[in-house]
């Protein structure tokens, strides 16, 4: 497995995000193609113009497959409830391949406490929609559990550059 942390953002940094549905859809996308085996989702938070992932693929997966049936199938579900926008997401992503447990614990933090960040809420757990504050087992994300031949494979050498 590979773990990533990843940015996506909306076109021309657009507030997309801050309608409760929209936002509420984008989780339920991360949500189903966890579910349908794309992924290990360990954490997520929706911001009002992009969106944060803490995600683990394995081998036979590609991030620019990952990225694309995200964001493809988020732009699909819009069109599908009659939520039109001339342009959704921006073209290239942010991807960073975490190295250790050190960098997971540091993406997870920073992840969780975006929305304070922001001056959204005042305290994590109060975010609707992030992953802090959830129970593992209840949102379905996964702890990363790196044992030494894992942490071995997570450190070869990768490319994050979005393909095109």
């Amino acid at each position: 497995m590979t773990t990533y942390f990843i940015t996506i953002c909306a076109h021309m940094q657009r507030n997309l995000f801050q309608r409760v549905d929209v936002a509420e859809l984008m989780v339920t996308t991360f949500l189903e193609y966890r579910d349908a085996g794309e992924f290990e989702l360990h954490e997520y938070v929706v911001m009002p113009n992009h969106v944060h992932l803490l995600l683990s693929l394995n081998e036979q997966r590609q991030l620019g497959r990952v990225i694309q049936l995200i964001k493809g199938g988020f732009s699909y579900s819009l069109r599908k409830k009659g939520i039109l926008f001339r342009e959704v997401w921006q073209r290239r992503y942010f991807a960073r391949r975490v190295r250790d447990a050190s960098e997971f614990a540091a993406f997870t933090q920073y992840i969780q406490q975006n929305p304070m960040r922001k001056r959204l809420v005042e305290i994590a757990d109060d975010y609707p929609y992030s992953s802090a504050g959830k129970p593992i087992n209840m949102a379905g994300l996964k702890p990363l559990n790196l044992n030494k031949e894992d942490l071995d494979a997570n450190l070869k050498v990768r490319s994050t550059f979005p393909e095109s």
